[in-house]
């Protein structure tokens, strides 16, 4: 038997099962709006990464044209995300914006070979807690950034790279914070949020930047009152410019040295791209039922980063919000990516003098708006609520991201969720069962039967079941005798395949639940979408 090729663009299976006139359309009302929704967003986050904003245009042009050709997933949007604002920032200050582009480049080949190696689906054991934790975690150091712009104070000299720092920074700094700063941040927020609420189609982000900028316009008020983008950076160059790497290439041993020194940012970009992208491409296949090819899309977000660290760019990944954005716009296929990508190319070139209008209070306005997001904080009291190993892992991976590192974050958190997971193991030694998931299909029923301990590491497998409940299917029966004990992981993963079933119509009700099992079932509230 020929073995399946592991390379498999979207794109391609998009087209081979034809692609129509109203497909087109689709695409390209989606894409228009996924392109200005992109563009405060990426100079918000290459400013907040301490480089200059039209690197991070660079960034969405590069990983948009690049992940939407070769990618895995139908609907997914790439660019500069906003997990790597803390890593970025931190890294253009100790080795400088070439260091950080080597790392990315090296992040590349990694993806490149993690893509080749097959190992995308080991990524989707990372407990949910720990992914829950590590994003609030995230949301904290980008906002820790935006409040000197969003308060008007300057810029600390050098800048600070840690968390405690910069908010030590804001009870200890010389400057009087400015109204005209607060007024501008705040209504940016204020309206960005209204909108969302009024409609999640409408580009909030823009329409808050393009009013803020206006009217700070028309008053004429000066940079030393509401200060721009054009008093931060004297010069937006709409031109891609090739990275200058003479400076690390000037001998063969600073070269080595460059490359050594900066090898762990470099498997923590590579690490946070594939989980960020797999996480996003995860979110995609629920919003569209589709299923996305994990190895395939490694594959393009290590060519993306390549091609990014050579043209100034700042590290790709798929960006859950603008992925969001473009499946529910109703984009049918990649192009809708490629439409993206064109547009922010056509604004920047357009209308790139203007960018330095705008005032750098309404891009912090945009970046806390996407931390209020970002924080899931919703998700919190859930958590705490479910109690034990949930809340630790969700603490943990938290305080970690903020304190110390991403990348500690998230192998603790596994690593104590593994621990975890053999004290609970080793409490029901008499009681094991073999850990299987048997699925019989039925004329209009699917039934689940679930064995043993359905832990994080087998979070995978509901959502393998998703394409079973074809057109016909009227029920699906989860059987839960043989369960020891849900975890965190595993019952969101319940939650994702009940909520994508009942919107195909299909009933959803779990049987067999007792002792330890249907307490788990209850504390994590799946009375919610499957009927018991």
């Amino acid at each position: 038997m020929t073995p399946s090729p592991w390379f498999k663009p979207a794109l391609t299976r998009s087209l081979k099962a034809g692609y129509g006139r109203a497909d087109f359309f689709a695409d390209l009302a989606a894409g228009l709006l996924v392109g200005v929704v992109a563009l405060p967003l990426s100079m918000g986050l290459a400013i907040a990464s301490g480089v200059s904003p039209e690197q991070g245009l660079y960034t969405a042009i590069i990983g948009g044209v690049i992940v939407s050709l070769l990618g895995g997933s139908r609907v997914q949007v790439a660019g500069p995300a906003g997990a790597f604002v803390g890593i970025c920032a931190a890294a253009v200050i100790t080795h400088g914006y070439i260091g950080l582009a080597l790392a990315t480049l090296m992040a590349g080949v990694m993806l490149l070979a993690f893509g080749a190696l097959r190992l995308g689906k080991y990524i989707g054991y990372i407990p949910y807690p720990v992914v829950i934790g590590f994003t609030t975690g995230i949301a904290l150091i980008i906002s820790s950034t935006q409040l000197d712009s969003a308060l008007g104070i300057a810029d600390p000299k050098p800048a600070i790279p840690d968390f405690l720092g910069r908010i030590a920074h804001l009870f200890h700094h010389d400057d009087p914070m400015k109204a005209g700063c607060i007024a501008v941040s705040a209504g940016t927020l204020a309206l960005i949020i209204g909108l969302r609420k009024i409609s999640l189609k409408i580009p909030g982000a823009l329409i808050a930047v393009l009013i803020g900028t206006t009217i700070v316009s028309l008053l004429g008020i000066p940079d030393s009152s509401i200060p721009t983008i054009g008093s931060k950076f004297k010069e937006i160059s709409a031109n891609f410019r090739l990275t200058d790497w003479s400076s690390a290439l000037a001998e063969r041993s600073a070269w080595l040295s460059k490359t050594w020194e900066v090898l762990p940012l470099a498997f923590g970009i590579g690490l946070l791209v594939g989980i960020e992208s797999l996480l996003c491409a995860v979110v995609a296949d629920g919003m569209t039922g589709d299923r996305h090819d994990s190895d395939t899309e490694l594959t393009a977000q290590g060519l993306a980063n390549i091609a990014s660290a050579c043209f100034m760019g700042l590290p790709v990944t798929g960006v859950i919000a603008r992925t969001s954005t473009n499946a529910r716009a109703g984009a049918k296929t990649p192009v809708a990516g490629l439409i993206h990508a064109i547009t922010v190319l056509a604004i920047l070139l357009i209308l790139a003098p203007l960018v330095k209008l705008i005032p750098l209070a309404s891009l912090a306005g945009v970046l806390l708006s996407v931390c209020w997001y970002m924080a899931e904080l919703p998700l919190w009291p859930r958590l705490f609520r479910s109690g034990g190993s949930d809340m630790i892992l969700l603490v943990l991976a938290c305080l970690i991201t903020v304190f110390v590192d991403l990348i500690w974050a998230v192998g603790l958190g596994v690593l104590v969720a593994f621990i975890f997971l053999l004290i609970r193991k080793s409490s029901h030694p008499e009681k094991e069962e073999p850990e299987t998931i048997d699925v019989v299909e039925g004329d209009a029923e699917v039934r689940l039967a679930l064995s043993g301990h359905l832990h994080f590491g087998r979070a995978a497998e509901p959502r393998a079941i998703e394409a079973r409940l074809k057109a016909g299917t009227l029920h699906l029966t989860l059987d839960f005798n043989h369960a020891l004990f849900i975890d965190c992981s595993y019952a969101q993963a319940l939650r994702e395949l009940a909520t994508l079933a009942r919107k195909q119509g299909v009933t959803v009700r779990a049987v067999g639940l007792q002792g330890r099992s249907a307490a788990d079932f209850a504390r994590f509230g799946l009375r919610e979408v499957i009927t018991i």
